[in-house]
């Protein structure tokens, strides 16, 4: 009988370490589960704000690319793509009577205006430069090169409605001169610190050369864009100007 006791005391006691053992990586793994789920969490979290920062640098299409390859070569020929340039007329002047805060948060104001209408009609925005605003269509997708056209020439409009309401509130009045042209062109990522995501080609030199040839409030674009929006976007006669670079060509403002 003693035997038979001590045999089930000790098995008493083994059951009750072994429980207790059995607790305890039960304790450990929650622990080590909750660990493992928070440093996920954080882990996501990281992930969402380098995409979100890449996002604001990238093109959308561009940052997946880049996103699923790090070494991605970011080299395209785009064929239907309508380009714009945009500059603030006399700004050179403006800045050496007004201070630095003034002058700064004037162009933060007028162009998140600008940057918000970009988004929400699809507008690509390349860079700015300076006071110079440059967007662009047709970059990514197959829409035809008409709709590409028209959808730029009607966000200039739009800038310029911009920039109605933003002097209608503000102290610092700002006037542009707005440029566009169409064709194809050269569109890449270069850089590996600082990248960015340019465009580059004749149509792009041509798009610069409607905007500094171009007058106050009012948008100016090239023979290739006027034809391609003709049916929807109304047009002076045409007037024959001296391009640099280019020569005598026939260009056509907004009415």
């Amino acid at each position: 009988m003693l035997g038979l006791l001590s045999i089930l005391f000790i098995v008493s006691i083994t059951i009750s370490f072994t429980e207790g053992k059995i607790i305890r990586v039960e304790e450990e793994n929650k622990k080590l589960e909750d660990t493992v789920k928070e440093r996920t969490k954080e882990l996501q979290e990281e992930k969402n704000r380098s995409e979100h920062l890449l996002l604001n640098i990238l093109p959308e299409e561009v940052a997946k690319r880049l996103t699923l390859d790090n070494n991605a070569k970011i080299a395209d020929k785009i064929e239907n793509a309508s380009v714009l340039f945009a500059d603030i007329v006399d700004f050179t002047k403006m800045t050496s009577t007004l201070d630095a805060d003034t002058v700064v948060g004037a162009l933060n104001s007028l162009y998140s205006r600008i940057d918000e209408r970009a988004k929400r009609e699809g507008i690509e925005k390349i860079k700015t430069i300076g006071d110079a605003y440059m967007a662009a269509t047709g970059l990514f997708g197959n829409e035809p090169a008409e709709k590409n056209a028209v959808a730029l020439v009607k966000f200039a409009q739009g800038m310029l409605q911009d920039i109605e309401d933003f002097n209608a509130t503000s102290n610092v009045k700002l006037f542009m001169r707005i440029g566009i042209n169409s064709g194809s062109l050269i569109a890449g990522v270069i850089g590996k610190t600082k990248f960015v995501y340019d465009i580059w080609g004749d149509t792009v030199n041509v798009a610069s050369r409607m905007e500094t040839s171009g007058q106050t409030s009012r948008i100016h674009v090239s023979e290739n864009t006027m034809s391609l929006t003709k049916e929807a976007i109304n047009y002076s006669e045409p007037v024959e100007m001296e391009i640099k670079g280019k020569g005598a060509m026939k260009t056509y403002f907004l009415v």
